[in-house]
């Protein structure tokens, strides 16, 4: 019966072939104007998931009550002393303040008018007594140098400085290290270098910290969700204002940008290229591919217009039913390419033998010779990727609707548009034989050698189960990212600090009590860092900090914040306070190596263009009025608790129900798979509704490898059922479904041998392969039981090749892409398509024997 149905509408296609070629011309042109026009992608990844999953619920109710965390674009500026990190940082932070049209919101978690107050109550108690003495014992060169601060004001001070060591007044050897770094600053800006020198470095006299040289700016772009690259505005005005204040490595300073928001612009940006070169590539082999097997330019034509009509098609599909492509579903366009052209190089082979045959009608004749094993190859495919439909994994569930409907737009067009096309252009087959010569001796052999073949298959089978325990998943979206880009490269370089790692749990206690009950638990645990709470930022020993910092406040005085401040310099009188330093210098410290070099430095200072001196005057003096106004802001820190900390800090981590936030930060390297659901399992064994980043990636592996596991049981029921109904006898059923349970079990011994992991991306190889495994196999199985002894000596086997290849010149071209995620579901899905030929090739005939109709 559908044998009759398929031959009659190919026969109603070829009647009014001009009329229905003209109408899909009109309907293709009128589906590509639409989606132009509305198709839309969804670069939010956080959608790729259920929302209705009890974890997702969780991290929806935290980040309504704690919404400035969601969609960060990160700021990460990086300086080479301190104060340049800190001034850089500042002054970045006031361009973004300048443009709410562009971020929702900004704050720096390491720097503000808070920490600028009440930082120094956060360090040891000693540690504060320490600044204090070494801040006391700078005060006449800092009080000078706050009335004067230019480059006449610091030479000056010098000046008298070196006059105290001829008058044996002054300590030599405090002196040392002040004068060896404006030497080496002073030697860098005659040399044409920019990066100022560090005062906080000079005037606390101790090594930076790695922490001190790294700031941050949360920000929250307004994104358009309906861009591949939603925060680019954004990022674009970062970039530029980055320039704008020349903050570059000449000036010591680097700026990257990370977070969630540059990491899916980044993601998307790269996809969208790799799939654009993927795109081109798969076509080019594709044409080439198509000329080997179909060996007739008209039919090579017809076959790849009716391809190119039914990818137009499908994606005004996916323009109505889904709305907007996320990162899988974007990927369809290249393996639609691999998948349909199967239906075309299948029919137009067949096509092919009619001709040669000289059969009547061979359009007709083809349409009804390939009616079951087309509908059953498109029926396969398709459930291959509708079984991920029902699952809460969206991302391949969306392009499990896409791609169903995909191939049912491809069977359709190749039993109509297809014969109608070929029945204008009238093609001429060459050749006597669509089958392929070199296949004849592996027929005989796999005949002669039958039983052999089959113990070495069973025996690969029987390694693959011992193997599948090793497959391993890996749940990481990181590890699908390209590395080299500069998101992923600021945000491995952010994780190797602990406290700032982004793969943090967050937690809700009802209370403070609760809060700080639960705190304590968590501490205790091995595998967490450090737990962050409202109560983390009120410092303890409050009281004999305060007393050094007043006592501090009133020995400093006017130093810190004089009556008047003398006007700038001009030109010579900055050349003299230069000349009078370096003669001051020769005679104070004769033996000084340091004062002797910075002295013949100032005399090329002196002697070199006045165009210099605004340059020396940023690189050694500007940086210090900032030091001197934080250090004056500092001491006029009160004491703190929970309840008068600012609101800026309070709304972070005070919900306006009361509820507190507790931020629980992983030990070890959280960019490690084991590591990272360590710390999930046991962070939820003490809080079971935790939630945050580190929960989601760990909660949405688990939803992804589930999906997984529905989807290929789903698949290998729904296939199962469906060759119950088309073949009708269990042993065909059995021939067709244990090449694919080899293959895969092959496929599995080539994933553990190359280290090749399943991720969000690639998991839909193996539910696929079924699908694809069936249209390949069926062809074979179908005609064995018409009785073709010969299986690999037909246009059949030269079909299935060639359909084969083309379908890996499109999964190959994914596997080329720049994108990992991308290039590894290509190489999995190309790993697979090669396995099953080979299983097809190699196994199948030996399997399947002598066909029924030639068995005595």
């Amino acid at each position: 019966m559908l044998d009759r149905l398929f031959a009659a509408i190919v026969a109603w296609s070829v009647r009014y072939a001009r009329s229905f070629v003209l109408g899909m011309l009109l309907l293709t042109a009128a589906a590509g104007t639409y989606t132009a026009r509305n198709i839309s992608f969804d670069t939010d990844t956080t959608n790729m998931i259920s929302p209705d999953l009890s974890w997702r619920q969780e991290l929806a109710k935290f980040n309504a009550l704690f919404p400035q965390n969601i969609g960060l674009l990160v700021v990460m500026v990086d300086g080479q002393t301190p104060d340049i990190a800190e001034d850089a940082a500042a002054a970045l932070f006031e361009r973004i303040q300048a443009r709410p049209d562009l971020f929702a919101t900004a704050r720096r978690p390491d720097g503000g008018a808070f920490f600028q107050r009440d930082g120094l109550l956060f360090l040891p108690t000693e540690q504060v007594q320490k600044i204090a003495n070494a801040v006391i014992e700078a005060q006449p060169f800092i009080g000078s140098l706050s009335q004067d601060p230019s480059l006449r004001g610091l030479f000056d001070v010098l000046s008298l400085a070196m006059q105290g060591v001829m008058q044996n007044s002054a300590d030599v050897s405090r002196l040392e290290k002040p004068l060896a770094q404006i030497a080496a600053t002073l030697s860098d800006a005659l040399a044409g270098g920019r990066q100022a020198m560090s005062w906080q470095a000079l005037m606390l006299d101790r090594q930076a910290e790695p922490r001190e040289l790294r700031k941050l700016i949360l920000t929250q772009p307004n994104r358009n969700f309906t861009s591949l690259k939603p925060s680019a505005a954004a990022s674009a005005y970062v970039r530029e204002a980055v320039k704008e204040l020349n903050l570059t490595p000449e000036t010591g300073v680097s700026v990257r940008l990370t977070g969630q928001a540059a990491l899916n612009d980044d993601e998307f940006a790269t996809v969208s290229e790799g799939m654009g070169f993927a795109l081109v590539l798969s076509i080019v082999l594709v044409l080439g591919l198509l000329f080997l097997a179909l060996r007739s330019f008209k039919l090579i034509f017809a076959t790849f217009a009716t391809l190119l009509i039914g990818l137009v098609l499908t994606f005004a599909f996916a323009t109505v039913a889904v709305g907007q492509l996320n990162l899988i579903s974007i990927a369809f366009a290249v393996m639609f390419i691999g998948l349909s052209i199967d239906f075309g190089i299948q029919y137009g082979v067949r096509f092919g033998q009619e001709v040669i045959e000289g059969q009547a009608e061979p359009l007709r004749r083809a349409g009804a010779v390939m009616a079951r094993p087309l509908t059953l190859a498109a029926i396969a495919t398709a459930v291959g990727f509708a079984a991920f439909i029902p699952t809460d994994y969206r991302g391949v569930s969306e392009l499990g609707v896409i791609a169903t409907a995909g191939m049912a737009i491809t069977l359709i067009l190749n039993v109509t548009l297809l014969p109608a096309i070929l029945a204008l252009l009238k093609p001429r087959i060459a050749g006597n034989d669509m089958a392929m010569a070199w296949t004849g001796p592996l027929d005989t052999f796999l005949a002669r050698h039958r039983w052999p073949v089959i113990a070495f298959w069973v025996v690969v089978a029987l390694a693959g189960l011992v193997l599948l325990p090793r497959l391993e998943f890996d749940f990481h979206p990181l590890h699908l990212k390209d590395p080299r880009v500069e998101s992923m490269a600021a945000i491995n370089d952010l994780m190797k600090d602990p406290i700032r790692s982004p793969y943090a749990i967050e937690i809700l206690a009802p209370d403070a009590e609760a809060a700080e009950t639960l705190k304590n638990q968590l501490k205790a645990l091995p595998e967490v860092y450090a737990v962050l709470s409202a109560s983390t930022f009120v410092p303890a020993d409050q009281e004999p900090k305060l007393a050094i910092l007043g006592d501090l406040e009133l020995l400093m005085g006017l130093s810190l914040e004089p009556l008047s401040v003398r006007e700038p310099p001009s030109d010579e009188e900055i050349r003299a306070a230069f000349r009078q330093c370096a003669a001051n210098l020769r005679l104070a410290m004769p033996s000084s190596d340091k004062a002797q070099q910075l002295a013949r430095l100032l005399d090329q200072a002196a002697a070199a263009d006045p165009g210099l001196y605004p340059v020396l005057q940023r690189m050694l003096v500007d940086g210090l009025t900032p030091r001197i106004k934080m250090l004056a802001t500092s001491l006029s820190a009160a004491p703190l608790s929970v309840e008068t900390l600012p609101a800026e800090i309070k709304s972070e981590w005070i919900a306006p129900d009361g509820s507190w936030r507790l931020t629980v930060m992983p030990k070890g390297d959280s960019n490690d798979n084991a590591v990272l659901a360590a710390f999930v399992n046991a962070v939820r064994n003490v809080a079971p509704h935790a939630t945050g980043p580190a929960v989601q990636i760990y909660e949405s592996g688990r939803a992804v490898t589930k999906a997984f596991q529905m989807a290929t049981l789903t698949a290998l029921v729904a296939i199962t059922l469906l060759l119950i109904v088309i073949l009708r006898r269990v042993l065909d059923v059995v021939y067709v479904l244990l090449p694919l349970l080899l293959a895969t079990l092959a496929t599995i011994i080539l994933c553990v041998a190359f280290g090749l992991k399943l991720d969000f991306a690639n998991v839909i190889a193996l539910p696929l392969l079924l699908g694809i495994g069936v249209a390949y196999d069926i062809y074979f199985v179908v005609n064995w039981r018409r009785g073709v002894a010969m299986p690999l000596s037909t246009g059949t086997a030269r079909a299935v090749l060639f359909s084969a290849l083309t379908t890996a010149a499109s999964f190959g071209s994914l596997a080329l892409s720049s994108h990992p995620g991308t290039s590894r579901m290509g190489l999995l899905l190309l790993i697979a398509l090669g396995v099953v030929l080979t299983v097809i090739f190699a196994f199948l005939p030996a399997m399947l024997g002598k066909p029924p109709k030639t068995q005595e």
